[in-house]
C-alpha cells in the first residue's frame, strides 16, 4: 500500500463556470457538502480556479461528483502562472510552461471505478515533474459527455499534497457516524429518525520522523484545529476503490504528537468526513 495523502485545501478567492443550472462556481469552494455547483446541459463543461497567487500546486481532487451521462466523461487539468495570466491561450506543453504558455496534464477519466454508497463520486488527478511546482490559475475541463448531459460538483480541493516518509500503521479503522437517532417509549413504541451516515476513519502514524513534525505535521495541525477541513488519500495506488480511500472533513478529539521514541513520533488522527 502507497503511503496515504493528506491534502490540506488552499483558499480559492474566485470560481468560474462555463455555464449554471443549479447554485453558482464559488459554492465549490465552501465546506458544505449539500452545496452544489451544476453545469447547463452539454457535452462540455470548463471550470476556471483563480488562488489569488501563484500557490505551490500538485493535487486536485474533486468531492460530490455526480450528474447526467457522467460514466464515459474525462477531466483535462491545465495549469498557469500569474505571469502567465488567466485565458489560457497561448501554446499548451507537456514539459514545463514557458512564459505565455500553460501546462496541459494528461486527459485522464472523470470517474475510475465504484462510487461511494451515496452514489457520488470523485476525481483525483495529481503531477509532478515537469509540470510546474505552483500555479495560479487552474483550468479543468470535463468533456465526453452527451449533448444532453450535465456535471455536478460539490467541492473542489487543490493543494500540495503531504505524504510521510512512513505510512500509517495497522489497527487503521473505517467507520461510520449515525447523525440519526432510534429510541423506544416507556410503552415499547418505536421512535426512530433518520439522519445522514456520514464516513470516519481513524489513523495511526506511528513512525514520523522529526523533522517532518517540525516542518509539516505541527504547523498543519495548528493551522487546521478541529475546525478547518482536509482531504485524505488512504492508498493513492490505482484501484477501482480508489475513489472510495477518499475522505473530506475535520478532525476530531485531541490532536497531539507523541515523541514515542528517539527516531519517531507518533500521531493518531481521526476523522468524520461530510462525503
Amino acid at each position: 500500500m502507497a503511503n496515504a495523502w493528506i491534502l490540506p485545501p488552499l483558499a480559492m478567492p474566485s470560481v468560474a463556470v462555463s455555464s449554471v443550472a443549479i447554485g453558482a462556481g464559488d459554492y465549490m469552494a465552501n465546506d458544505y457538502a449539500g452545496v452544489v455547483w451544476r453545469s447547463a446541459v452539454g457535452n462540455l463543461a470548463t471550470i476556471t480556479v483563480d488562488l489569488g497567487a501563484d500557490r505551490p500546486l500538485d493535487t486536485l481532487m474533486l468531492f460530490g461528483v455526480d450528474g447526467t451521462a457522467i460514466d464515459a466523461a474525462t477531466l483535462e487539468v491545465r495549469l498557469a502562472t500569474a505571469a502567465q495570466g488567466s485565458n489560457f491561450t497561448g501554446q499548451s506543453v507537456t514539459t514545463g510552461a514557458g512564459a505565455g504558455n500553460f501546462w496541459l496534464a494528461p486527459v485522464q477519466a472523470l470517474l475510475s471505478g465504484e462510487r461511494l454508497t451515496n452514489g457520488t463520486g470523485v476525481a483525483i488527478a495529481s503531477w509532478g515533474a515537469p509540470a510546474p511546482t505552483a500555479a495560479r490559475y487552474v483550468l479543468l475541463r470535463i468533456s465526453g459527455m452527451t449533448a444532453a448531459g450535465s456535471v455536478q460538483i460539490s467541492r473542489i480541493v487543490a493543494g500540495k499534497r503531504i505524504q510521510l516518509a512512513r505510512n500509517f500503521g495497522y489497527g487503521a479503522a473505517f467507520g461510520i457516524r449515525d447523525l440519526g437517532s432510534l429510541d423506544f417509549t416507556r410503552r415499547g413504541v418505536l421512535q426512530r429518525s433518520r439522519g445522514k451516515k456520514l464516513r470516519t476513519v481513524g489513523l495511526t502514524f506511528s513512525n514520523i520522523y522529526k523533522d517532518e513534525v517540525e516542518a509539516v505535521t505541527q504547523p498543519l495541525l495548528e493551522r487546521i484545529g478541529n475546525t478547518e477541513m482536509i482531504a485524505l488519500l488512504t492508498d493513492p495506488g490505482t484501484s477501482d476503490r480508489r475513489q472510495n480511500r477518499c475522505y473530506f472533513g475535520a478532525l476530531v478529539g485531541e490532536l497531539s504528537q507523541t515523541w514515542r521514541k528517539a527516531s519517531a513520533f507518533e500521531a493518531k488522527a481521526n476523522m468524520v468526513s461530510i462525503f
